[in-house]
């Protein structure tokens, strides 16, 4: 399949095969990136917590990710998170899209779309956006990635296990929610979440008290949005080990209650011991979860 571009319009790119049909418009090279990697999140999401997840994606990272009763449930919570950021997003639905979401689609600067179905009609309705060329895409719920990832960068071609360690059990639904969250999101990334949606995510940055403190601001934003009252009971995920306790300090300045991280480094004993004297529970997990 030929795409429309690369990552640029001075780039040609093409398609080998993929598990998705394109039902309306032409896919971009980040496109398919966006739809890939978003359908992973959403489909592990919903399979561990049994209920509808969205994505909303910019750049092959999450602006929001969230569950909800229904796919426009989890999808509104999902761009509610960061609605600056999702401006002109790919959406990612875990299940079918029905009348109702395409409805609110329709009122909002998106891009393109994938999910495992459509209900009769709506594909016409999202057709239409953005003068006839939203993308939309059918995936197939029961493909399964291989093992085996791939990747060829200037002539050298790379080869790993695909990152598909479970998350562990007995963590409180919002903490699992942000390492789905985070094995999906561009490295270095912090995830703040709050009754099963996003609400801050600072990803991509060299510096890991940058991303705690891009991520507490969004968060703070989106709770400003809200209430005048102090933002509390937050959960805060990185996908590496937090180095210093001036992530904590970070994170207590934005209501985090509790924080989730791999552990292991040098100073994890200190963050540990910031935790505590901050009333911020800690759990040590174990696992990384850097994506590049």
């Amino acid at each position: 399949m030929r795409l429309r571009y690369g990552m640029n319009p001075h780039q040609a790119a093409s398609l080998d095969s993929a598990p998705f049909t394109v039902v309306a418009g032409e896919p971009s090279y980040i496109n398919v990136l966006d739809a890939l990697t978003g359908w992973q999140l959403v489909r592990e999401a919903a399979e561990r917590f049994g209920v509808p997840a969205a994505a909303s994606y910019k750049h092959v990272s999450p602006a929001g990710a969230a569950l909800g009763e229904t796919v426009a449930a989890a999808y509104t919570r999902a761009r509610d998170a960061d609605p600056k950021s999702s401006y002109g997003d790919f959406v990612a639905v875990s299940h079918p899209v029905d009348l109702e979401l395409a409805m609110v689609l329709k009122r909002v600067v998106s891009d393109g779309i994938i999910a495992p179905g459509y209900d009769e009609g709506v594909v016409e309705i999202l057709a239409a956006k953005k003068r006839g060329t939203y993308l939309v895409l059918e995936v197939d719920p029961d493909f399964e990635p291989p093992a085996e990832e791939v990747r060829e960068l200037y002539g050298v071609r790379l080869t790993q296990e695909r990152d598909a360690l479970p998350v562990p059990r007995g963590l409180p639904d919002d903490v699992v929610l942000g390492m789905i969250v985070a094995r999906y999101t561009q490295s270095n990334t912090v995830v703040m979440v709050k009754d099963g949606m996003t609400i801050g995510i600072g990803a991509g940055q060299q510096s890991r008290v940058d991303c705690t403190r891009l991520a507490g601001e969004k968060a703070a934003l989106w709770w400003a949005r809200r209430s005048a009252d102090p933002l509390t009971g937050v959960s805060m995920v990185s996908d590496g080990a937090l180095p210093f306790t001036d992530n904590v300090v970070e994170a207590q300045r934005y209501g985090v209650s509790h924080i989730a991280e791999p552990g292991g480094s040098i100073r994890s004993p200190e963050v540990a011991a910031a935790c505590a004297a901050a009333r911020i529970t800690w759990s040590e997990t174990g696992i990384r979860l850097f994506r590049h």
